[in-house]
């Protein structure tokens, strides 16, 4: 029993590690489900208006929001952030429905 748990615990770190993304200047970091913590944390409540959206953004991409767009992809209505940050350029994907946050991009990647 003691040897499969540790035998199967650095499989699980791997496995989390892997949900939650990376966090590397030219990496992107995809949220399976939509993190929601950002919105919370800020008290937002939704449905989420582009300014919040903004704020939203620039607090899980670590930077200031310069402009925002919307798209909507796979049913939700998104905003599109765009942030400077230390490390370049992001683009952050926020869910309108519940200021989810998608995903964190570099800007010129798609």
């Amino acid at each position: 029993m003691i040897r499969t748990t540790i035998a199967l615990a650095p499989a699980l770190a791997a496995l989390l590690l892997a949900a939650c993304g990376s966090s590397g200047p030219n990496q992107n970091i995809s949220y399976r489900p939509p993190n929601t913590e950002f919105a919370a944390s800020m008290g937002v409540t939704p449905p989420v208006t582009e300014q919040q959206a903004m704020d939203i953004a620039a607090a899980a991409a670590g930077g200031t929001a310069v402009s925002v767009g919307q798209e909507r992809e796979a049913g939700f209505l998104l905003y599109e952030v765009q942030v400077d940050t230390p490390s370049g350029r992001k683009e952050v994907e926020v869910r309108q429905v519940d200021g989810g946050v998608v995903e964190i991009e570099a800007a010129d990647s798609d």
